[in-house]
């Protein structure tokens, strides 16, 4: 979840920063207007509400039913998309992120929401640890830190563990150069802007 453009060195202060720092809510689910607390930590930014409504609108469109969808958040940050679909009744998600003040927060929520049936959540580089993970998902969330230029490298990491008519979904910034997409043969079947950010819902069947 995250992140702004690099910011002009004349800005005093760090729009990511900023952003980043207070609360979420969940908004929809048996977990709906459960605050999560975000780190002020450089670099996160969770997903705003409107960005987070219009996505979870087309899950639901194309989903219908949760309760036997498995998600994977590889870069959880306030865990506001991963609990978000767990809140709307998601089999399994797991959760990773490496900043250890974040992860100790989403332990919090699991332990406080009761959901260690639910929510699996790991401390790690997402990137080195998907790897050793044996198992595939249904929905997939790609939201890294802007800046570290993440997202070529974590969704060709992350489609061998995408379940055939699986969904990932790619938070970015509207400049960011998606041709990796049609190399990779993904189609996007749901695109949007926010200020200055580009959000798509891509799938490995092109019939969808």
């Amino acid at each position: 979840m995250r992140p702004s453009k690099k910011q002009n060195s004349s800005q005093p202060v760090s729009l990511a920063r900023a952003r980043g720092a207070g609360t979420v809510r969940i908004i929809a689910g048996m977990w709906r207007r459960t605050p999560l607390t975000v780190s002020d930590l450089n670099g996160l930014r969770p997903t705003g509400d409107r960005v987070r409504e219009t996505l979870f609108n087309w899950l639901t469109h194309l989903l219908g039913d949760f309760s036997q969808v498995e998600g994977l958040d590889l870069f959880a940050g306030s865990g506001a998309l991963g609990l978000e679909l767990a809140s709307r009744g998601a089999k399994t998600v797991t959760l990773i992120e490496k900043n250890r003040a974040a992860f100790s927060k989403l332990l919090a929520i699991r332990e406080k929401l009761k959901a260690e049936k639910v929510l699996d959540i790991h401390c790690a580089d997402s990137l080195n640890l998907l790897p050793t993970i044996n198992k595939k998902f249904d929905i997939i969330f790609i939201d890294p830190p802007f800046a570290l230029n993440l997202h070529e490298k974590a969704i060709k990491l992350a489609l061998p563990h995408l379940k055939e008519n699986g969904f990932i979904y790619i938070e970015s910034p509207r400049e960011w150069d998606a041709k990796i997409l049609s190399d990779l043969k993904l189609t996007v079947i749901r695109q949007s802007d926010a200020g200055a950010v580009t959000f798509r819902l891509v799938c490995n069947n092109r019939e969808l």
